[in-house]
């Protein structure tokens, strides 16, 4: 069973492995996107995800849209370093 209850860091380390093809096994993704997670606003992330999902997830080129979105809640889940 998938884990329930990450944390913003694990979801942004998940999505920059999906993002740059090297994820830990082929449904590592899938697995992320079908489990709700416990805590609404980690869910709120994952629900996004799973709504460009199959832009980015589909053969031939990825939307590059799909692609900044995704690059875009990397961004919100860690907190600004400076």
């Amino acid at each position: 069973m998938w884990k329930r209850n990450m944390n913003r860091e694990e979801v942004a380390e998940l999505i920059e492995r999906f993002l740059e093809e090297r994820s830990l096994y082929p449904q590592e993704w899938n697995d992320f996107v079908d489990t709700p997670q416990k805590d609404s606003a980690i869910d709120k992330y994952r629900r996004a995800c799973y709504e460009v999902g199959p832009l980015v997830n589909r053969h031939g080129d990825p939307d590059p849209d799909a692609v900044a979105r995704l690059k875009g809640i990397i961004e919100q889940l860690r907190p600004s370093r400076g």
